[in-house]
């Protein structure tokens, strides 16, 4: 379990989490990263809004695994300078928040994406009608910010994916929310 920053209020209420499991906490990740379960996680500090105030402190989140580097873009709310892109470059899959301010806006979203380069990108942190009931957008939002990205709609809430069986291009995979 990997949380850019705790709030639970909002989100990442590890106490609704059946143990066990371990936690990346992103804010007390040292830096060079940390290992957790045979996986080396790194974090870049940055901030959910784009005032960057006191407070507002969150991380990116990444990791390499069985050839897979994945970011979690966790609640960033802001452009990344290139010395906090440079490690996310290239990274196959990405999490990204896809419910818009406070986290990245909708205009932010793509060179965003395309600074990092991935093959898949897991849309996350949107508007869920009776299930989730924050003051964000749904992820059609998200979707139309990248009209040039086809979308996958597995019709679940999982998906596995392998370095070996990466789809071609680039492409948005639509989960459905896990509750």
């Amino acid at each position: 379990m990997a949380v850019s920053h705790e709030n639970d209020t909002y989100h990442s209420h590890l106490g609704q989490i059946i143990p066990p499991f371990e936690v990346v906490r992103g804010l007390e990740v040292p830096p060079g990263g940390v290992e957790v379960l045979g996986l080396r996680f790194e974090a870049i500090p940055c901030y959910e809004t784009p005032e960057k105030k006191p407070g507002d402190e969150v991380t990116v989140l990444h990791f390499r695994w069985e050839g897979l580097h994945v970011v979690f873009l966790g609640d960033l709310g802001h452009a990344l300078a290139e010395r906090e892109l440079a490690p996310l470059r290239g990274a196959e899959v990405v999490l990204a928040a896809a419910g818009g301010p406070p986290t990245l806006d909708f205009p932010d979203i793509p060179p965003l994406l395309e600074a990092i380069g991935p093959r898949v990108v897991l849309p996350m942190h949107y508007l869920v009608p009776g299930k989730i009931n924050l003051r964000i957008q749904p992820v059609e939002r998200f979707l139309e910010a990248l009209p040039d990205w086809p979308v996958e709609r597995p019709m679940s809430s999982t998906i596995e994916l392998t370095a070996e069986a990466l789809p071609p291009g680039r492409r948005i995979v639509r989960l459905e929310p896990a509750r």
